[in-house]
């Protein structure tokens, strides 16, 4: 992916929309609804080299958002589901969100690979996800918690943000135990967070 400094919205030419103003100005309504629950987005966007929509096989990536001021670390999300042809989760349409640290990529990966993989199929709050086989060696991060933290409108469609979340293989087996909120309240306030290395809260 490759990074450049804020979004140019495209102008109607002569009075007409082309599909590329089209797609700028529902862009910008992302982007407008996301910063209505997470505040400012950081002057740097990850555009993909390849645009979403051309697909997967041709390696397309979503754009994705980034957000500094939100919660500890960095708040990363994807910019191109809302409006799409994805399959909705119970609150519409989403994005997908991954918190780190810092600058890292790996979440940023994961979240542009399940960009595809919902289009046809849902994610939604409370859910899990199984992952280890995509974690680096050594990482303590079994799987997904997803959880939905935000919800608002993008020109007239009803949307959403799954976070998503990694937890310990003992962590999981507690979530299934007893339930995502009570995993939620074990994992802390810093909860969004995902270290691909840290002990188990369990």
């Amino acid at each position: 992916m490759k990074q450049v400094g804020g979004h140019t919205t495209m102008k109607q030419r002569n009075g007409v929309m082309s599909e590329e103003d089209s797609w700028e100005e529902l862009w910008d309504a992302r982007v407008k609804g996301m910063e209505q629950s997470f505040g400012p987005h950081d002057e740097t966007v990850l555009h993909g080299t390849i645009p979403f929509h051309l697909g997967q096989d041709l390696g397309g990536n979503p754009d994705v958002v980034m957000f500094s001021k939100y919660t500890d670390g960095r708040l990363y999300v994807t910019a191109d589901l809302i409006g799409s042809e994805q399959a909705p989760n119970s609150a519409g349409n989403y994005e997908l969100a991954v918190v780190h640290k810092g600058d890292e990529s790996w979440g940023v990966n994961i979240i542009c690979q399940l960009a595809y993989y919902t289009l046809e199929n849902p994610i939604d709050d409370g859910e899990t996800m199984s992952i280890g086989s995509a974690t680096p060696e050594g990482s303590s991060i079994e799987a997904f918690l997803f959880r939905r933290i935000a919800e608002f409108n993008v020109q007239d469609i009803k949307a959403n943000v799954i976070c998503c979340i990694g937890i310990t293989s003992p962590e999981l087996a507690y979530k299934q135990k007893n339930g995502s909120a009570a995993l939620v309240k074990k994992l802390g306030n810093e909860f969004l967070l995902t270290d691909l290395y840290r002990a188990s809260k369990i």
